[in-house]
Parts: structure tokens; sequence; C-alpha cells
């Protein structure tokens, strides 16, 4: 079994660290927040705007309603109305302004996260959607068409890209700490907790393995019923955990194929 030429996990966590400081995409979005993790509407559904920037696997909101950046109202509303280019010098002075006074800005991981065009959402232009964990739903609004396409390539490319770096962490992983897993007299069945797609609940499941056909049964450890079986995998990587000092205490792992729930 050749893994001579597979990285060292320690030499994957500077890619890692890299990737959290690439900027994508920066600029203004109108956003609203539709439903939370649990599928439920949120009690706050207006539309609010803010300067946001896409760095790694994570949107980053400041808020541009806050009222201590009134000193600086005209050249906020430049920048919101499209009037000043994301690459003069005008704008940069002003996000550091925003960036100075809004100390405290919002969050969302987009590592599992799936957005799509909207176009036209009853009196705005150039919505888009973004899914980002459980069942939630926030709707965008971009200054334009253009700027929403922009959006979404941009987010799309962030998911591929943290992807992939996974798997490249995940071969690292293999190599060094789980070289049984490639074994053929590997164990079929598996004690896990699992996180279906839609929700943020974590279940104790007994994990069986098939190989032909490939799929991955999960039943539940409390009575052994079907929960859900995984056919046709398409993909299947470790997690990084952001500290190398907790990547041998446990795994997590993202995979993804047709799933049919009980």
């Amino acid at each position: 079994m050749m893994t001579a030429n597979l990285p060292s996990v320690a030499s994957v966590v500077s890619y890692f660290d890299s990737f959290k400081q690439k900027l994508y995409l920066r600029g203004v979005l109108g956003k609203k927040n539709d439903r939370a993790g649990d599928g439920r509407p949120y009690s706050m559904r207006k539309w609010t705007r803010w300067y946001v920037e896409l760095r790694g696997p994570v949107l980053v909101f400041w808020n541009l309603l806050d009222s201590q950046l009134s000193a600086y109202l005209e050249d906020v509303t430049a920048i919101v109305d499209g009037r000043v280019h994301p690459s003069s010098p005008e704008f940069e002075r002003t996000v550091a302004h925003i960036k100075n006074i809004v100390q405290k800005p919002n969050f969302i991981n987009i590592t599992d996260a799936a957005c799509s065009i909207v176009g036209k959402l009853k009196k705005r232009d150039s919505v888009w959607m973004l899914h980002s964990s459980g069942a939630n739903r926030f709707y965008m609004q971009a200054v334009d068409d253009r700027a929403m396409n922009e959006w979404v390539r941009a987010l799309r490319l962030a998911c591929f890209e943290s992807a992939k770096l996974y798997e490249y962490y995940s071969a690292a992983l293999i190599s060094e700490r789980y070289l049984s897993v490639l074994s053929a007299s590997r164990a079929d069945t598996y004690n896990v907790q699992v996180r279906f797609s839609g929700t943020n609940d974590w279940i104790p499941c007994e994990l069986v393995l098939s190989q032909a056909p490939v799929q991955m049964t999960f039943y539940s450890q409390a009575d052994r019923t079907q929960l859900a079986v995984l056919s046709s995998p398409r993909s299947a990587y470790a997690i990084y955990p952001d500290s190398l000092d907790t990547v041998g205490s446990a795994v997590i792992a993202k995979l993804e194929g047709d799933c049919d729930v009980d």
C-alpha cells in the first residue's frame, strides 16, 4: 500500500489557515432571515442592510443600520447605492470606518451551504437564497443581477474548495492514523452519531456498510429500527476540527449520496 507521497496532517493545517483568510467577494447585501435551523419562521423577518465579506468558509456581516454609523451616512449610502467601486480608496476608507465602529459582526458558516438564484421576490430584484444548516433559509439581495450572480458563484466556489481541502486532509488522516479502513478485513459495523441533512439533531446510530452494492444503512441504537439508507455515495471526507490538538479525539465525516430517510 503506497502512502509515501501523501501529506502529513500537520502539513495540511497551514492550508486551512490560508483558506480561512481568503477573500472571495465583498460588498453590500440586503438580508432577510426567513427560517431558523428547526424550520420555524424567524420572529424578525424584515429586510436589513449589511456590508458583507466572504472569507474562506464564512460570510461575515457588518450591520449598516448601526446608529453609530450616522456620522458616515453619506459614505455608507454611496457604497449601498453602488456609486463607489469596491477597488476605490473611498470604498476602502468607508469599510475601515464600518469595521472600526461595528466591532461585533455576525457570521454564517457556509461549509455545508447550498445557494440558488431567486431573481425577483415580490418587489425586490436580484435576490438569491442561502441554506447554511438544518432547515434554515436566508434571502439575500444584491445591488444588481450581475452582483447576484457573482455572490452565488463565489459561494459555490468556496464550498467546492472547502470540500477539496477536506479531502486532502482526509488522505493525510488515513495515511497517518487509520490505514485499517482501507483493509479488506475492516469492520462492517460502527457505532456513530449522525446528523441528517435538513436537521440539527445528532442521533446515535449503528452504521452497517455493504459492499455490493456500496451503501450505508443506519439503524437506531435504541430499538434497531432502520432510519436511513445512503446509496451511490458521491463523496466522503473527514472534517478538520480547527485544532491539531483535537484531531485524534474524534472524527467527524461528511457523506454525500442518494439518501432515503425512513
